[in-house]
């Protein structure tokens, strides 16, 4: 009987194992988690810490995290690990392997309402996991675009997804999130039926289920995107954990509820892993934990200088770890830092690495396969980072109802007046990365259209203030604000002053050498696709299967489910970088001409005309053609704004 109970579990363990060549890959992203709110660097050495200076205390919130400190002790922490400032950024390098600069995403997100995604031409790192023969499934938060179901996870890569489109929602409306499990077709939307279903619980959740589910025959990919803990604050359930209770002594509330959130990741965290475990293929799974940028509001990146946005340390030096197999398919030194420059372009290489998976011949990639890097068997072939290279466009004032509101100069208003201005954020404010040393670029002036580098900012403290006004945490030292060399430029040497405190900029030869590496890169660059397109589409409301609901609790405004945009004239799918126009550039089946003299009565009889799409009028034979349907689109080129906003 004893030896038949042996055979039997040593022929579950050979089933768990089986087709198990290839690792089970387990890549989780926590949203604008703090570089300070996680366990292992709070009150400890860390490559912003070298000293182990206190970060905060309890009042402004020490806050456990014990799934993630023993799953990133079980592997390598990565201390000179860098993302985007900002969402939608982050994930396209993740997804491409290619920086914001030649994808167009970035510096700026993704708006849902905003006709374009992540351009067609890239490839996602799951479509080459597919291709290897990974069962692949997204979870959570996509915010790469949606204006057209092929901008979704489904047609990029993933065999399912669960979550939702857009950059942020309330964390019980789930209602308006999408569910498919069909490769080319639109997930459909949820409903009511979902609501109330705090989103770290429901997608975890989810990730169990497609854990359980698995056919473990099959090398499993899970990307698990996480909402936490990225804005609104919302208290989590209270069966789950009491704040006031588990947190009385945090003085600022919203740093309490932050500190609930960050307990329901990690507490989500564990509940997929223990899925993995009890599926029986944890061992053979590699892990990988990355935060999309840095945090901000009661988020903690002390001592980093700034937060989410910027291109200070804040918001670009992440919270990172991987953890190996613990089989010998793909094991990873446990317990040891990698200091090794690492950025979120290196993921498609490395994972690809992992997976076994062929990299194709696509576009060329930024990033690096940091796999025996991580190992302690070789050193990194990274030396530069790009944080962000704006090119072409320029902030534009416009009085729009008696207030100054700034536009781009490359916007599709300006060659199609039936647009809104586009959002210029990041137009200004440039970062690199050179081995030790980072340049920042700053307007310098003040620049309502918000620079991505601005002056003055400050090391923000973990916790608030006290009703009289004083700090709740009191830091050991007090490092001065630094001021721009000639009113731009900024140098640091991050591994000897990760706060970005000793401005170096004056060393004119330290500053040529970055500056020109800057512009030399700077002619590879193209312009962010939000500077073209980042307007809000007339059609953004009209959804398939879009329904609205009230809620039944009086926090939450109505939920829509969002998604792609019905009969839009404006969704850049697959034509991103060319001059989409609807004036003296279209040519196609006309419906009717008729001689205008003004763009604004050549669009006025389009829409008034039955069956009309499209018009273009030639300003110099004053003649409005009509069209349902287009044929040709002008090469970029002829844009109005110059070939230089061409990709290169």
């Amino acid at each position: 009987m004893f030896f038949q109970i042996v055979t039997i579990l040593l022929l579950s363990i050979v089933g768990a194992r089986a087709g198990s060549t290839k690792p089970h890959i387990l890549f989780v992203v926590a949203d604008d988690y703090g570089y300070n709110d996680v366990g292992y660097h709070q009150n400890a050495k860390s490559s912003a810490n070298p000293e182990g200076l206190p970060t905060t205390n309890p009042a402004a919130g020490l806050l456990p995290t014990p799934t993630i400190d023993k799953l990133a002790a079980e592997g390598v922490k990565l201390e000179n690990y860098y993302v985007q400032p900002l969402c939608s950024p982050t994930r396209s390098t993740i997804m491409t392997g290619r920086y914001p600069s030649h994808t167009g995403i970035g510096p700026d997100v993704i708006m849902i309402d905003w006709p374009y995604g992540v351009p067609a031409r890239e490839v996602f790192f799951a479509e080459r996991l597919q291709a290897a023969g990974y069962r692949t499934h997204a979870v959570g938060k996509w915010h790469l675009g949606a204006c057209d179901e092929r901008y979704v996870a489904t047609y990029r890569g993933f065999d399912s997804y669960v979550g939702y489109l857009s950059g942020g929602q309330g964390y019980y409306n789930q209602a308006g999130d999408r569910n498919g499990s069909a490769v080319n077709e639109l997930p459909k939307c949820l409903g009511p039926a979902c609501q109330n279903n705090y989103s770290s619980v429901f997608f975890a959740n989810e990730a169990v289920r497609i854990v359980n589910e698995h056919d473990i025959n099959k090398p499993l990919f899970v990307y698990l995107a996480f909402q936490s803990v990225h804005n609104p604050y919302d208290v989590p359930p209270i069966e789950h954990i009491d704040i006031n209770k588990t947190f009385p002594e945090i003085v600022n509330y919203e740093r309490r509820i932050y500190a609930g959130m960050v307990v329901m990741l990690d507490r989500a965290v564990a509940q997929v892993t223990e899925a993995f475990e009890t599926k029986g293929i944890w061992d053979d799974t590699v892990l990988i934990f990355t935060a999309d940028n840095g945090g901000i509001g009661p988020g903690s990146n002390y001592p980093l200088r700034g937060l989410k946005v910027l291109n200070w340390e804040g918001g670009i030096k992440a919270v990172g770890f991987v953890r190996g197999t613990n089989s010998n398919i793909r094991p990873l030194p446990a317990g040891t830092i990698s200091n090794a420059l690492f950025h979120s372009t290196d993921w498609f290489p490395t994972v690809c690495e992992i997976a076994q998976a062929d990299l194709g011949n696509g576009l060329p990639l930024d990033g690096y396969n940091q796999w025996d890097v991580m190992r302690g068997v070789a050193e990194t072939n990274r030396t530069t980072i790009f944080h962000n290279v704006p090119v072409v466009a320029k902030p534009i004032p416009l009085n729009i109802s008696g207030r100054t509101q700034y536009s781009t100069s490359t916007c599709m208003s300006y060659v199609d007046n039936r647009t809104g201005t586009c959002h210029p954020f990041g137009v200004t404010g440039g970062a690199m990365r050179y081995k030790d040393f980072k340049l920042l670029i700053t307007h310098g002036e003040p620049a309502p259209w918000e620079d991505s580098s601005p002056p003055g900012i400050i090391q923000i403290l973990p916790g608030g203030r006290y009703k009289n006004g004083t700090d709740v945490f009191v830091p050991s030292t007090n490092n001065s604000v630094p001021e721009p060399f000639q009113g731009h430029y900024y140098v640091f040497n991050i591994a000897k002053d990760p706060t970005e405190t000793n401005n170096l900029a004056s060393n004119a030869t330290l500053l040529k050498l970055l500056l020109d590496m800057y512009n030399s890169y700077a002619e590879t660059a193209v312009p962010d696709l939000s500077w073209r397109w980042g307007f809000l589409d007339p059609n953004r409301g009209n959804n398939p299967g879009d329904t609205v609901w009230p809620m039944d609790f009086a926090t939450q405004s109505p939920s829509t489910c969002s998604g792609p945009f019905l009969e839009s004239q404006y969704c850049a799918y697959g034509h991103e970088f060319e001059c989409y126009v609807y004036r003296t550039t279209l040519t196609g089946t006309s419906i009717s001409s008729s001689s205008e003299t003004t763009t604004a009565a050549c669009q006025a009889k389009c829409l008034d005309s039955h069956g009309c799409k499209y018009w273009t009028l030639d300003s110099k034979s004053h003649t409005c053609e009509l069209m349902s349907e287009y044929e040709s689109i002008q090469p970029c080129e002829t844009c109005a704004w110059g070939p230089q906003s061409c990709p290169k």
